[in-house]
């Protein structure tokens, strides 16, 4: 399952060595705040002593499945005071060591729930995730004195609601010759959010000037959403490979779900079946008009090889459990 791993961090130092804000306690403060600064200046550790902060959120994950969330950090020699993890801006779980009990859960309408037992002060793991708690979490650690420093980093996380239907593709048929037009429609419904649509012929990407996407639908009453794809684009001999073309469409939504949907389609070209001879002007005698020239083709009603081939579904589903 990918993360997001944010490389941003914000390290800054507790009000407590804030120098007074009063006119009665500027100069007590630029005291306070000079004999700060010569320490800092004489014990720079002091300034890296947290550092290397980041975190590992799951880009993606199913709707219903469980979401592990990791904190990554170096105190060198410091000490840790907390670990608190935030939706948006609410807090929702934050672990003290020196507190007892060092684990807190704060309740959250959205649904979000902890699980105790497999979190600690550096990996959280959400339960039964739902939908409503798509968006930015942020971990947020503290040290001990004297340095007192914060870092935050966040991520952002979508929960996912797998197609309720598999993808279709229509009106693509079974053969084509040189200089057919095709015109096709891919769609997939009632995901969160719409699966994203891929096109490729023999493994090659379509241009996107022969697709077209259109605007995604919600479903009536829900946050579910259908989403189509056409393709149109004329045939070439380059579209054949041995006489066949793959036309796929693919659906995916990140790395959890992944549909194909494959045809392999058929030169439409005359063969004769049992004569052995090529189709060759010189090799079939020509009829005469009225007129007593020579002149068209005689009919000598051949049979032609015709190849049909269905659609081909592969789905792929990455759930990862904890």
């Amino acid at each position: 399952m990918p993360t997001t791993t944010t490389t941003t961090t914000t390290i800054q130092m507790a009000n407590k060595w804030s120098p007074g804000r009063g006119r009665g306690q500027s100069g007590r403060g630029c005291i306070c705040w000079i004999s700060l600064t010569l320490l800092l200046m004489l014990v720079p550790d002091f300034i890296v002593a947290l550092k290397d902060v980041s975190v590992m959120i799951p880009q993606a994950v199913k709707r219903g499945s469980n979401a592990l969330f990791t904190c990554n950090y170096d105190m060198e020699n410091d000490t840790l005071y907390s670990v608190k993890w935030y939706k948006g801006k609410r807090e929702f779980y934050r672990y003290t060591p020196k507190e007892n009990p060092a684990m807190k859960v704060f309740a959250m309408t959205s649904g979000l729930n902890v699980e105790r037992n497999l979190s600690n002060q550096s990996h959280v793991v959400l339960q039964s995730v739902p939908l409503n708690i798509s968006g930015k979490f942020t971990c947020e650690i503290s040290v001990e004195a004297p340095t007192f420093q914060t870092a935050m980093v966040s991520g952002e996380m979508e929960v996912v609601e797998l197609p309720e239907e598999h993808t279709v593709v229509t009106g693509i048929q079974a053969r084509y010759r040189v200089g057919d037009l095709v015109d096709g429609n891919c769609s997939i419904k009632y995901s969160k959010p719409a699966a994203n649509l891929t096109w490729t012929i023999n493994g090659i990407v379509v241009p996107p000037h022969h697709i077209k996407t259109y605007q995604t639908e919600r479903q009536e009453n829900s946050t579910l959403e259908s989403v189509t794809s056409a393709i149109h684009f004329m045939v070439t001999t380059q579209h054949f490979l041995k006489s066949q073309m793959r036309l796929k469409c693919t659906a995916n939504i990140f790395d959890i779900f992944k549909e194909e949907m494959e045809s392999v389609i058929e030169e439409d070209r005359p063969r004769i079946m049992a004569s052995g001879r090529s189709y060759d002007m010189n090799n079939y005698p020509l009829e005469e008009n009225p007129n007593g020239e020579r002149g068209g083709y005689e009919d000598h009603n051949e049979s032609y090889l015709t190849y049909y081939s269905g659609w081909q579904a592969t789905v792929y589903i990455h759930i990862k459990t904890l």
